[in-house]
């Protein structure tokens, strides 16, 4: 606990502040004065701010009251575009549907196409490689 006279630090058990002599019972009745004082203050503003919403709350239903319609004939108004730009995606999707399919045929046959071209000389190359792999262990071996 720090002194409320000085800051200092009240060493506990402690009957006066070693800083400034403070006596210890005047340090806890300041303690505790300040105390009740924080929590009138908090009470207090507590009950300023229930006071202010109550007083606000008719105010903005009205607020809300008289948005709402504005609200409402916006979306009525934005609906058909909603609806057109769904639509839209739609049609864009279905017309497009067919080039990406042919799109993924064409590459899938030119990849079946590559791997078929590709294929003797990897493995060609994968068995030269294993030669060579052999030749290299049977001289490691001979040593």
């Amino acid at each position: 606990m720090n002194c409320p006279n000085c800051g200092a630090e009240f060493p506990a058990g402690a009957a006066v502040c070693p800083a400034c002599g403070a006596p210890r019972s005047e340090v806890d009745r300041l303690l505790r004065a300040t105390e009740k004082a924080v929590d009138r203050a908090v009470e207090t503003g507590a009950a300023a701010l229930n006071r202010a919403a109550k007083e606000l709350e008719p105010v903005v239903d009205k607020a809300i009251k008289s948005v709402r319609p504005a609200v409402q004939d916006v979306a009525r108004a934005l609906k058909p575009i909603a609806d057109a730009t769904v639509q839209a995606t739609k049609d864009v999707a279905k017309a497009v549907r067919p080039a990406a399919e042919t799109t993924v045929k064409v590459a899938k046959e030119a990849a079946d196409k590559t791997i078929a071209a590709v294929k003797p000389a990897v493995e060609k190359a994968a068995e030269k490689t294993g030669e060579a792999a052999q030749k290299v262990k049977e001289k490691v071996w001979k040593r």
